[in-house]
């Protein structure tokens, strides 16, 4: 274990790095900040193995004015909206041919054993990771941390959602859950599959569109922003961090994950999930995309 202390942007205090390896766990980065006059503690968990997940989790963040003024395609669009300049094009973070490949696997999103079958078991990590660090951020409610349902007031922001496998699991804590995706298919999906459960659906609010449109058009801001297994799919990832930071409330929190950029996870999640065991549909992911621990520590930072 190693560690370095910094000094935060203006506004916030000093904050605390530390590096752990536990071979058991997937990759994970995580790192914690608070508005002036609160606490900040940042951890840094950066572990490379099978599991091939990193995961940047951002306490008490106070939220930036930092979203896109351009429309763009939503995959769905007219000819002439594809057709946008180029200099609108690049303050976008929606890629058609990224939101197609999940588009296709609508079907499969509630199956155990199908293509959606690493998500589920990464939900093992990501919803205690986000519980633990929203409890340890203080933002939760005290009376409600020890029962079943310690998330409840809140409310939380997953983009990217697909099929809802995040945001049931959420909602069940009490968090009230927004759920929005840039593909209609999987929406719809997600709705039939939370309308099973009445105790989920009524906590649950499912959106068609673009991280961009919804910073635009949100009038009460959220406690949590999460984007996970997102980043590696989206253009413009400063923009995407930055839009998400402006939907999130002064003292709010983001989680992010995503594949760590190592050698390792080229073999891991290309190599053998796609080309061997066959655990995820080929070309899922592109190895040019993932996002290293360093470079999305800055990224948070910058935003």
């Amino acid at each position: 274990m190693g560690g370095y202390e910094k000094h935060g942007r203006p506004g916030l205090d000093p904050e605390l790095v530390s590096t752990t390896t536990d071979s058991q766990q997937p990759s994970t980065i995580s790192t914690q900040k608070s508005s002036a006059g609160h606490p900040a503690t940042n951890s840094v968990r950066d572990t490379d193995t099978a599991g091939i997940s990193s995961t940047l989790s951002s306490q008490g963040y106070s939220s930036s004015s930092s979203s896109s003024s351009d429309e763009y395609s939503n995959g769905n669009s007219s000819s002439d909206e594809n057709s946008k300049n180029e200099n609108s094009r690049s303050k976008s973070t929606y890629i058609e041919e990224e939101v197609a490949k999940f588009r296709a696997m609508a079907d499969s999103w509630w199956d155990l054993q199908g293509d959606c079958k690493p998500l589920h078991s990464l939900n093992r990590l990501r919803v205690s990771l986000i519980r633990e660090g929203l409890v340890q951020s203080r933002i939760t409610k005290q009376e409600y941390i020890d029962g079943p349902r310690p998330l409840t007031g809140l409310k939380i922001l997953d983009v990217g959602c697909g099929g809802g496998i995040l945001c049931e699991p959420l909602a069940r804590l009490g968090a009230r859950v927004v759920g929005l995706d840039a593909a209609k298919e999987n929406i719809s999906v997600a709705r039939l599959h939370a309308d099973k459960d009445p105790r989920v659906s009524q906590n649950i609010e499912y959106i068609y569109g673009t991280i961009e449109e919804h910073a635009e058009n949100i009038d009460d801001k959220y406690d949590a922003v999460v984007a996970s297994e997102v980043l590696e799919h989206v253009d413009a990832i400063d923009l995407f961090i930055n839009t998400c930071a402006d939907t999130i409330k002064p003292g709010g929190s983001i989680f992010l994950t995503t594949i760590n950029k190592t050698t390792f996870s080229w073999v891991g999640a290309i190599v053998i999930a796609e080309y061997m065991l066959h655990l995820l549909p080929t070309g899922t992911h592109d190895w040019n995309k993932f996002v290293t621990r360093q470079d999305l520590l800055f990224l948070l930072e910058k935003s």
